[in-house]
């Protein structure tokens, strides 16, 4: 048998940093909360463990668990209980076992002792030559650079890396930055501070710090998080020939790092600038570029950072089942017997009674704080957890690949733990409470009794007025109960009614028109009813308001299981009432509003509920998503509450702590942009609901906006891409030899500029100027094979059913530019409530058809403070509503025009259905 190749020492740099490692927490403290057996299945866990690690060849973490377990069992040999019955427990343990972790810790220390000494001399050597090999290579590029400026004759040009190819050579762009042909950006990725100490000596190199660059960021977002220095430059970004990123080390960019997240905000997330070609990272990076030419560098004395040796403290303080287990309360002290025949002895029962009831509620109240902490412990280990998931999905090398594994069942093991504590907690607390109840009904009790014998020393005035008060109590008791059976009697008059007319109203309905009793029924005028074409398992927008039908009940069989999303608790904190469906408020949960306004618009988007409630989507939900199907479950969660008719107004935390796991800006308390979130939440729910549609038959027959589209979707459909996106057809024209170049483009909605120095326009000035050619200088022109100005011209080419429609209002202030200021435009916006015909704005596109607006997501302040809420017009009942956070109210079609405008929701609606 082959032995198991040891793995490089990670958790220390000596055996005393391992010592550290296996103290185990005071058991003698604990012992009195913590039963023996438990304690016995610790020391096996630790056993178990440190046997797996040691045939994975990880001797450091194989005698860390060895000393935990020799340090456990130590405490055992001294037990009472223990003890009592040693041959029980030494089964349970094993008797051969605790010899066999001594011998096997004392091999492995001796082996690690050696190892730590080894890779201590071997790390020394190291540094010497490689500070002896720096050196020299600095030493040997300066007089390089210095021969070079001397003997050097004129550069040739140097031609840049092919169009398939990520990088570029430090000799290559040192070629091209010295013959100064071409306009050139340099974007240093490295932490801010290493900028600032060092970086290249060329005018346009700026610094887009890597603390700076965050996932799912615009380059608009990510240029208001640059230092002001460098906005100016990168401002002039669409005019570079040639964009350059680097970190210390960069080669191609891996997923993930700063380098890679760049990369895609300026190709993906950039949509105003057409860049000459994709960016090049410099490979070697900073590092290979101080060795090489440190002249043209603002300090060739920095030293690029060291990689640190020793990793995380992966293995914490381990705690296992049940060390802190909450001490049963002691046993109440048996009441003392009142004395019936005085007063003060009443007093005194009374007295001991609250003291008693009083410890059981404190004792409660513990209970409560400790399963709070626990909860709050669990969500923290499972962020944790989720946070080791992901790193372990990138991770290629596989050493670190087996310590994340480690770590994520170790954090498994702590969530178990977690979760048996808070059940001990529940069954304590429910014990407390029955405790709490027993004490009460003695009370109870006893109170009678002692009323009894108070009521006999009463004198006979005392007693009558007793008895008339007990008379005007039986008086109004029963005059309460006799309005309650009068309000019984109407509520079930009135049930009896609407029955009537609901089953009056069935009867009347053709046949294959029925439809579901629960509210559905909103979908026969709903505006975004537009029919899409169907693939065989995908929804057919359509059929989704033609044939839910009532539904059939068997009252034979007992119903079905729910959904398995149903299972999932939610925290809505709902406030109970009756109100309409679909018009429950959303609660403002500090800095919501965006998300409130934006998930109403989203409520009233008819074919969206519909999908939602009648649990269709549940075929679609895609666990590969980056999000894993949660987002669409809580969507579809939060849609079903507002449709239930039973709530004034709910939270959506679980939703809310779902999107901030997925994207950091929507975690904390600042104000955020509520076009930004609809925009990553259409991706988000697209992605969650994806299904694979049939391919067309003829891909090469296609027009070029249909292959192009089928090229975006890849045969990958859902329903929101079917209701929200649509297509844009860019041209660029050169002004020489009028050659064109085509690109088409997927939206979820359309974002509009609004025309410079005016107070008032409409919504038709708004498309017009978006569709208007813009004037390109520089353009590259591949007919002319040189730089030429160019128009470039927008067209809409496919039309969604649903039309979403944003406004840009803020905008930076150019007097203080370095400042950042972004002001808002308070521009007054006139835009159709029916009939908003795109066949005007977009005649070749084969879908358009009239609009009617159903809902508009208002903003009201600035951009430093502000509120959002929305205005919707309720399919069902035909009206406009006015949603500001948990408050709901009736609003007339005449105010729904604003200059508070921010995003409109159009639905195609009429004779000119979108196919």
């Amino acid at each position: 048998m082959t032995e198991t190749r040891r793995k490089q020492l990670h958790l220390g740099k000596c055996i005393e940093d391992l010592d550290k490692l296996h103290n185990v927490p005071d058991l003698k403290t604990k012992r009195a909360n913590l039963s023996l057996f438990r304690l016995c299945k610790t020391a096996q866990k630790l056993f178990e463990s440190a046997e797996e690690a040691r045939k994975n060849g990880d001797e450091e973490y194989s005698y860390v668990y060895y000393m935990k377990y020799l340090r456990v069992i130590a405490y055992l040999s001294k037990d009472k209980e223990y003890l009592k019955d040693k041959s029980y427990y030494n089964s349970m343990l094993g008797a051969k076992n605790p010899n066999k972790a001594i011998d096997a810790a004392e091999k492995l220390k001796n082996s690690l002792i050696d190892r730590y000494a080894m890779e201590l001399k071997q790390k020394r050597l190291n540094d010497i030559k490689e500070n002896e090999i720096f050196k020299q290579k600095i030493e040997e590029n300066r007089k390089k650079a210095i021969e070079v400026s001397i003997n050097e004759p004129p550069s040739t040009p140097v031609n840049l890396p092919g169009p398939d190819e990520v990088t570029i050579k430090s000799e290559q762009l040192y070629s091209i930055l010295k013959a100064g042909k071409l306009k050139v950006m340099i974007l240093d990725a490295r932490p801010g501070k290493d900028y600032l100490e060092s970086h290249i000596s060329y005018p346009a190199c700026i610094s887009v710090p890597e603390e700076c660059i965050s996932p799912g960021q615009s380059a608009n977002v990510l240029e208001q998080n640059l230092p002001a220095a460098s906005r100016p430059v990168w401002s002039s970004r669409a005019s570079a020939d040639l964009i350059v990123t680097l970190d210390w080390s960069s080669r191609a960019p891996i997923p993930g790092t700063p380098l890679h997240l760049l990369r895609t905000i300026l190709l993906k997330w950039d949509i105003k600038v057409q860049y000459a070609r994709p960016p090049l990272a410099l490979e070697g990076g900073y590092e290979d570029w101080l060795l090489k030419y440190p002249a043209s560098t603002t300090n060739p004395q920095a030293q690029p950072p060291r990689p640190d040796d020793s990793m995380d403290d992966m293995l914490g303080d381990i705690e296992y089942p049940s060390w802190a287990e909450l001490s049963p309360p002691a046993a109440p002290r048996r009441a003392p017997e009142p004395d019936r025949a005085t007063k003060a002895a009443a007093v005194l029962v009374y007295d001991e009674r609250a003291r008693t009831m009083q410890k059981i509620l404190e004792q409660q109240e513990v209970i409560a704080d400790t399963s709070l902490t626990l909860e709050m412990q669990r969500i923290e280990a499972e962020q944790d957890w989720e946070k080791v998931r992901s790193q372990q999905e990138t991770e290629q090398q596989d050493d670190v690949r087996a310590m994340y594994q480690l770590r994520e069942q170790e954090i498994i093991s702590q969530l178990m733990q977690l979760e048996n504590k808070q059940y001990d907690m529940e069954q304590e607390n429910q014990s407390l409470r029955e405790q709490l109840e027993e004490y009460q009904r003695r009370e109870r009790d006893e109170a009678a009794q002692l009323a009894e014998t108070i009521a006999s020393q009463e004198t006979e005035a005392d007693a009558d007025e007793r008895a008339r008060a007990r008379t005007e109590l039986a008086a109004r008791i029963a005059a309460v109960r006799q309005q309650r059976a009068r309000l019984d009697r109407t509520r079930e008059q009135l049930e009896q009614q609407r029955k009537r007319k609901l089953a009056e109203a069935r009867e009347k309905k053709k046949p294959g028109e029925d439809r579901e009793d629960d509210g559905d029924a909103y979908m026969d005028d709903s505006p975004g009813a537009a029919a899409l074409s169907r693939a065989h398992s995908s929804p057919n927008i359509a059929k989704m308001e033609e044939e839910a039908s009532a539904p059939q009940f068997d009252r034979s069989t007992k119903p079905a299981a729910p959904p398995p999303a149903d299972h999932a608790h939610r925290d809505f904190q709902p406030v109970w009432g009756t109100v309409g469906r679909g018009l429950t408020g959303l609660k403002n949960l500090g800095n919501t509003c965006y998300m409130n306004s934006i998930i109403q618009c989203l409520n009233n988007t008819a074919i969206l509920v519909a999908y939602f409630r009648n649990g269709q989507y549940l075929e679609h939900v895609n666990r590969s998503a980056s999000t894993r199907g949660a987002i669409a479950e809580e969507v579809a969660a939060v849609v079903r509450a507002l449709w239930s008719g039973q709530y004034r107004f709910i939270a959506t935390r679980d939703l809310r702590n779902e999107v901030g796991k997925q994207q950091r800006a929507f975690r904390g308390c600042e104000q955020q942009d509520s076009h930004e979130f609809l925009t990553i939440l259409m991706d988000w729910l697209h992605l969650d609901l994806q299904f694979r549609a049939d391919a067309p038959p003829h891909k090469d027959s296609l027009a070029p906006s249909e292959k192009a589209w089928y090229e975006y979707t890849k045969s990958k459909e859902s329903l929101i891409l079917r209701l929200f996106y649509g297509q844009i057809k860019s041209t660029v024209r050169c002004t020489v030899c009028s050659k064109q170049s085509v690109t088409y483009e997927s939206f979820s909605n359309l974002s509009l500029e609004l025309p410079a120095n005016a107070n008032r326009c409409s919504l038709s000035d708004c498309l017009k100027l978006y569709l208007s050619g813009e004037t390109i200088p520089g353009w590259n022109c591949p007919n002319c094979k040189d730089k030429r100005d160019a128009v470039k011209k927008l067209d809409i080419s496919k039309l969604p059913p649903v039309l979403v429609i944003h406004f840009k209002r803020f905008y930076v202030d150019p007097k203080e530019y370095q400042a950042n200021a972004y002001r808002k435009k308070q521009t007054y916006i006139d835009f159709p409530l029916e009939g908003l015909d795109m066949r005007q704005v977009a005649p070749a596109c084969p879908g358009a058809a009239a609009y009617e607006l159903y809902a508009v997501s208002n903003h009201y302040g600035s951009m430093e403070g502000g509120h959002y809420t929305a205005y919707c017009k309720s399919s069902l009942y035909g009206k406009w509503y006015k949603y500001d956070d948990h408050v709901v109210t009736e609003i007339p079609a005449s105010d729904v025009k604003s200059s508070a405008a921010y995003i409109l929701f159009y639905s195609s609606c009429g004779p000119a259905r979108a196919s």
